[in-house]
């Protein structure tokens, strides 16, 4: 008698939890409607070369993506070397006696992109120049020249930024390249004047 108790409960419990889950989960196997990609972006390359750091930094220039530029420099998690910008010695009205790092780069680059003339993206350009390892193979410098043309609401910034610059490179902590110094050495106006524009 017993045992017919268990199994009689066995069998009513079961067909009430089957009248619930029928009753209340009829859209449980329904496909649900495809949903628009979270980026519509060009994927982010690993940065496993220097070189590669510059192509990013392009691309990231191109779609207007703040997030994958900065990711072309050492930020605030990435050790004891940190980044650091040395303006153009020939540019005037340079608004800083402090460093400028990575902070002031994040936030002139997004500044940059909330006054950019809708549907026309930076363009830049760098050149062909020269490549110095230093050490083990542990860092790099690049110089490149460079143009860079940008259309903004405010018309005292430069539209077009020709000149050269050095990027010293090294692997982060992740052991992806990333520029650690950048020194902007000559033209005018160069980007050191548009970041003092920015600023």
């Amino acid at each position: 008698m017993f045992r017919n108790q268990k199994a009689r409960f066995a069998l009513i419990a079961s067909g009430w939890l089957w009248l619930n889950l029928a009753g209340t989960g009829c859209d449980l196997f329904r496909t649900r409607p495809t949903e628009p990609p979270l980026d519509t972006g060009s994927p982010w390359n690993p940065p496993n070369s220097a070189a590669q750091v510059l192509l990013n930094m392009n691309q990231a220039l191109t779609e207007m993506n703040a997030q994958n530029y900065l990711r072309s420099f050492f930020g605030p998690d990435d050790g004891d070397l940190g980044f650091l910008f040395e303006p153009n010695s020939n540019a005037g009205g340079w608004p800083l006696s402090t460093p400028w790092g990575y902070a002031e780069e994040s936030q002139t680059i997004q500044y940059l992109f909330t006054i950019m003339t809708p549907g026309d993206p930076p363009f830049l350009i760098f050149g062909e120049g020269t490549e110095f390892t230093y050490g083990n193979l542990d860092s790099v410098r690049l110089t490149r020249p460079y143009n860079l043309q940008v259309h903004t609401s405010d018309p005292t910034l430069p539209q077009e930024m020709i000149g050269v610059s050095d990027f010293y490179l090294a692997p982060t902590s992740t052991g992806y390249w990333a520029i650690y110094r950048w020194e902007d050495v000559e033209g005018y106006p160069s980007w050191t004047d548009l970041k003092a524009g920015l600023y």
